[in-house]
């Protein structure tokens, strides 16, 4: 593809679309993901459902006056009904729907609050999935989203730049505690730091923040986090979805563990709102840097290298001939 971040296409893999607090019962929510219009609904049954936008009928909007019908969703121009599989199943005149009314539909998952879509170029089906977490004894999930100039790839692969934590963020300290590991579709890492409190008002005080992270393609990346100094566990979710080849919807989401009690939403609060400050500094960056297909790595950047080996499965082939080159380490 033109243009800043030269990759054969979109990475196919499960993105989140929508919370699943976003997603009440009978309600339509229009979004564009992939360079499309896409409707999410939720039946009256209460299953989340995924169709591309416009009506085969005539080309209505459903995201924009579609309604849910028991578990159908009805266009608002000519009342044709679509099931979960994107059959007209119904028309005003009452005959048989015509053949050519097929509406394409996504294969989602719902799993720990998240509503999950796949996305494949070549619209193969899902050959993995994402493991759901238990959520009993956690709180519902906080979240912030932004629009972000920039690319699937290029956010998750922060997770592994360890040089940047120091450089960016300003972390008084941050060390690997778990070398860079692939299996299949999923990279893990784990990492220490220890930063200071100033973005909460508390520039005298720090903090020790051990994470584990667990990334399964390129749209979902959960981190667990443990601060041993008050003794709170948190998940963290690192969610970026392509709206098109060079901007994505980047949602931010966490939980932390009930047992605080009214107070455990208040910590979930604090620590959503200091990951979103760490995160807001590293988008000016994302917004204007340019993808080195062949970067000149430096001894430390072993794990980039790792993950951009890694990240090559989610693609369709090259359109060219010739693959791309692999990272390099100046030595």
């Amino acid at each position: 593809m033109a243009g800043r971040f030269p990759f054969s296409g979109l990475p196919r893999g499960w993105y989140v679309a929508a919370t699943s607090d976003e997603l009440a019962r009978r309600s339509v929510v229009a979004r564009r993901y992939f360079g499309r219009d896409l409707v999410l609904f939720r039946t009256e049954s209460g299953v989340a459902r995924m169709a591309d936008a416009h009506c085969p009928h005539l080309g209505a909007h459903l995201g924009h006056g579609g309604t849910v019908e028991g578990e159908t969703l009805r266009c608002p121009f000519h009342g044709f009904r679509f099931d979960g599989d994107g059959a007209c199943v119904a028309t005003p005149s009452g005959g048989r729907p015509p053949a050519r009314a097929q509406l394409r539909t996504w294969p989602l998952r719902e799993r720990s609050g998240l509503v999950l879509a796949w996305f494949d170029a070549e619209d193969k089906a899902p050959d993995w999935e994402v493991p759901a977490l238990a959520t009993e004894g956690w709180t519902r999930l906080g979240w912030k989203t932004y629009d972000v100039n920039t690319h699937p790839q290029e956010t998750t692969e922060n997770s592994v730049d360890f040089g940047h934590f120091t450089q960016v963020h300003n972390f008084l300290s941050a060390r690997m505690t778990r070398a860079v590991a692939t299996d299949g579709p999923l990279l893990r890492s784990g990492y220490v730091i220890e930063r200071s409190l100033d973005m909460i008002g508390l520039p005298k005080r720090g903090v020790r923040a051990e994470f584990e992270v667990s990334v399964w393609g390129l749209g979902y990346s959960l981190v667990e986090l443990q601060l041993p100094r008050f003794g709170l566990r948190y998940r963290l979710f690192v969610l970026p979805i392509p709206v098109d080849e060079e901007h994505i919807e980047l949602r931010l989401a966490c939980a932390g563990e009930r047992r605080m009690g009214p107070l455990g939403l208040v910590f979930r609060n604090i620590l959503l709102k200091a990951f979103s400050f760490e995160v807001e500094e590293d988008i000016p960056i994302w917004n204007r840097k340019v993808y080195r297909d062949v970067p000149a790595l430096a001894p430390g950047d072993e794990p980039v290298a790792v993950y951009r080996r890694w990240a090559r499965q989610f693609y369709p082939p090259p359109r060219d001939a010739g693959d791309r080159a692999a990272p390099m380490l100046d030595t």
